[in-house]
């Protein structure tokens, strides 16, 4: 018998057991890189500029994307955001400190089912996150926004922020 495993996202590890006699060539296997863009649509890359009283982001379906990628906003003002899943499944955003904070708070958040795929451990680089909205959910959050510079958000169930990524400029 051998196994064989394979990697989706770099961070899943999948084992199959294959029976002697059994044809490889019988066997589909799909593997997915952290590059491949699992979504039929493709992302939108939508700048949002926050001179309204909420700022509405969506998903869809089953992409793994949210509606708006870019959010400008003026340091030190309060920012509220409004996030409507009409996905297929459930989602968050998280707003981290800086692009080095990514992978750290989606790695943690794979151990914090109980908190709702926050990482608690990890709180020191987070800035901001919704509730988790399950399918069909409407959740805000409301967060001041910090000094001039560029903050990521991605959302932190299941793995999802290999592909569901954006970007908060914060402005002067």
């Amino acid at each position: 018998m051998r196994v064989i495993a394979l990697s989706c996202f770099g961070l899943f590890f999948i084992s199959f057991n294959i029976l002697p006699g059994t044809v490889e060539d019988e066997i589909d296997i799909a593997v997915c890189s952290s590059n491949t863009n699992l979504s039929a649509e493709p992302a939108q890359n939508l700048t949002v500029y926050a001179d309204k009283d909420v700022i509405e982001i969506l998903s869809t379906g089953i992409d793994l994307n949210y509606s708006v990628t870019e959010i400008q906003a003026k340091a030190g003002t309060t920012l509220r955001i409004r996030y409507i899943n009409e996905s297929e499944m459930s989602h968050n955003i998280v707003f981290v400190r800086e692009e080095a904070d990514i992978r750290p708070v989606g790695i943690a958040s794979l151990q914090a089912m109980a908190t709702d795929w926050i990482p608690e451990n990890e709180m020191e680089r987070i800035i901001a996150f919704s509730e988790l909205a399950y399918a069909g959910d409407t959740v805000e959050l409301s967060f001041k926004v910090p000094p001039p510079g560029t903050y990521p958000y991605i959302c932190t169930y299941s793995a999802h922020w290999t592909l569901m990524q954006g970007r908060l400029i914060s402005t002067e």
